[in-house]
């Protein structure tokens, strides 16, 4: 069976331009005898040197999606569908055939493909040194590689991030380190060994709006001197239009809406779309105009009926359609894609 399922990778195939695809991906979570659908049936398509970004409320499955493309969900969620990765050498491989702990997903897993988390103050242990962690991630996908070589490597790092005295700042502890400096660390350490994917799940929300833009600019940076993808997990709009090339609305497990930065910002589709751009604040509105608030909360995906997601929010909602069935996947435009009954008739 091993054998079989490795003559089945090789057959797997990307467009040259393609680094990343998903197709039907589900994921759902067993919880107290119930099972939550936290993703489900997405398609997703990440370009070579491209910045996709995924945005949505918290609890829409983003950061669910993200640790399935990087196979690091519990034990207690099971998956379907496939996640296409072309990998170094050029084969391509369908994630979700391999084992987790198995070596071919430890090779590529931090060295591949790199992820940063949300919050930085967590990401290293307060008993070892920052210098010393930050060499494990090359010590164990280079076993050729010496502890002189690695710190050689992270204090390299280390300067191309803007941390000011490597030399010194790499045998300190994490509590040594602020929280915008750890979060530099944390992204030196991720791109020592120059992934072709980095998966950045909201790794701005736990920083000051200064150092946030310095974050951003940083990795806007090293993305164009790495040449590789960024999929950029965030709920913030404004970040997004700053740092992203396209665009994928998610909400309760589903990608709403698919488009460009700038077909999704100036010619936004879906209903829930359009309600996340009216809750930013804007520079001239008036002072006294309270900002909008989309009504009610993301659902429990637990049970959930044939219908569309977000109809029991949604001001447009057609009685009989929209909590009837379930959308398909309309173009609405060459790029621009949205799931909504108002774009073309339902399927049923």
């Amino acid at each position: 069976m091993l054998f079989q399922k490795k003559n089945e990778q090789k057959r797997y195939s990307l467009p040259d331009n393609v680094l990343l695809k998903a197709e039907d991906l589900r994921v759902n979570i067993k919880i107290d005898g119930a099972v939550l659908n936290a993703v489900r049936g997405i398609d997703l398509e990440l370009k070579s040197c491209e910045t996709l970004g995924l945005v949505g409320e918290s609890g829409c499955g983003k950061s669910v999606t993200s640790k399935e493309v990087i196979g690091i969900n519990p034990s207690n969620c099971s998956s379907t569908g496939s996640i296409l990765f072309k990998r170094k050498d050029g084969t391509v491989l369908n994630l979700l055939e391999l084992e987790r702990d198995g070596a071919e997903y430890r090779a590529i897993r931090g060295n591949e493909i790199a992820m940063i988390f949300q919050e930085p103050m967590t990401a290293f242990s307060p008993l070892y040194t920052i210098g010393n962690q930050m060499s494990e991630i090359i010590l164990i996908h280079h076993p050729e590689a010496t502890k002189k070589d690695a710190k050689e490597k992270i204090i390299e790092m280390m300067k191309l991030v803007g941390i000011a005295n490597p030399e010194i700042r790499f045998d300190q502890y994490p509590h040594e380190f602020s929280g915008g400096m750890l979060q530099r660390a944390l992204i030196a350490m991720m791109l020592s060994n120059e992934p072709d994917l980095l998966i950045a799940d909201e790794p701005t929300t736990a920083l000051d709006v200064t150092i946030q833009a310095q974050i951003l600019d940083l990795m806007k940076r090293l993305q164009s001197e790495l040449g590789m993808s960024i999929l950029f997990i965030t709920h913030d709009l404004g970040i997004v239009a700053s740092m992203c090339q396209r665009v994928a609305v998610m909400y309760l497990g589903e990608i709403v809406e698919f488009g460009s930065v700038r077909q999704i910002f100036h010619n936004p589709k879906h209903p829930y779309t359009g309600n996340l751009l009216r809750s930013l604040p804007r520079i001239d509105s008036d002072r006294e105009e309270k900002l909008y608030a989309i009504k009610g909360v993301v659902p429990v995906p637990v049970d959930l009926p044939e219908a569309c997601g977000f109809h029991e929010r949604c001001e447009q909602c057609m009685e009989g359609i929209c909590d009837k069935r379930f959308p398909p996947v309309i173009e609405v435009e060459p790029g621009h894609f949205v799931r909504c009954a108002l774009y073309g008739k339902s399927e049923g």
